[in-house]
């Protein structure tokens, strides 16, 4: 699956990576998977490192659907790390669209900058 993630309960952080080409189908069973998971706590905050991926099969249906359906509280940082053009936009238009139902998202196009607004 191109969708991993590692729970560190100590700093109540989720870390998301992303690689290689990705599917709707896939994001929505990395959802299931997290929300499901018994270590998971949706006040944790969350790095997604999309710096892997090469190629996103989500259209913008996807996008606007999937931002509507968070299993992280309203207000948690999250930080989202695309280098590529095209997953830069895909973030952010998935940022953009969750904060609609009160998600807080930033974009970020370096690791240590991300992490930096993350946990400070």
């Amino acid at each position: 699956m191109p969708i991993s993630y590692t729970i560190d309960i100590d700093r109540q952080f989720v870390l998301t990576l992303v690689s290689g080409t990705v599917t709707g189908e896939e994001v929505y069973e990395y959802y299931q998977l997290v929300r499901n998971d018994p270590s998971f706590d949706p006040g944790f905050r969350q790095l997604v490192d999309m710096t892997g991926m090469t190629k996103s099969l989500v259209g913008t249906g996807g996008i606007m659907s999937i931002s509507r359906d968070h299993h992280f509280t309203p207000g948690v940082r999250r930080a989202i790390v695309a280098s590529s053009e095209a997953a830069f936009g895909l973030a952010r238009m998935f940022a953009l669209h969750s904060e609609s139902v009160g998600q807080t998202i930033e974009v970020f196009r370096d690791l240590n900058a991300a992490e930096a607004w993350l946990f400070r």
